[in-house]
């Protein structure tokens, strides 16, 4: 069974990437953007370090990433006037409009892919997946030290 798991989980997360890139390209937005701008959305402002942490993925990817939004006004970038190197990531009046307009479209794709299933079975599937992505993550952390 367990062997099964995985795939079936990343199957379902490649198709989610999927068809969130096809809702995207109609805004101009890769899968990467939408979600630092969701994830600056959701925290208010932040760092990259910060971004880096929400998000796990590399400086390289992430810089590149802002640089594009920002390019587009998507973000603004403002050193803090304490700390000359650390920088302070907002997003612009035209992100939220933005991103509301996204969410809405990703509603409904929820909506729909939750279709016919009772809101107790939704409640279990998501305690269960909840405590697969516990297990992933203290299985990473051990893995992690051992080859420290």
């Amino acid at each position: 069974m367990a062997e099964e798991i995985c795939p079936t989980i990343n199957k379902s997360a490649l198709l989610h990437r999927r068809l969130m890139g096809k809702i995207l390209e109609r805004y101009d937005l890769t899968y990467s953007q939408y979600q630092v701008l969701k994830t600056i959305k959701q925290h208010g402002t932040l760092s990259a370090k910060e971004i880096l942490v929400y998000l796990d993925t590399d400086k390289a990817t992430l810089s590149g990433v802002l640089g594009r939004l920002e390019k587009h006004n998507l973000i603004k970038r403002e050193r803090d006037p304490g700390d000359r190197r650390l920088m302070h990531i907002t997003l612009t009046a035209a992100s939220e409009a933005l991103c509301e307009n996204v969410e809405a479209r990703e509603k409904e794709c929820e909506d729909d892919l939750t279709k016919g299933i009772k809101p107790r079975e939704l409640k279990n599937f998501m305690s269960v997946f909840d405590r697969i992505i516990n297990n992933q993550i203290e299985k990473l952390n051990e893995e992690t030290k051992k080859s420290s």
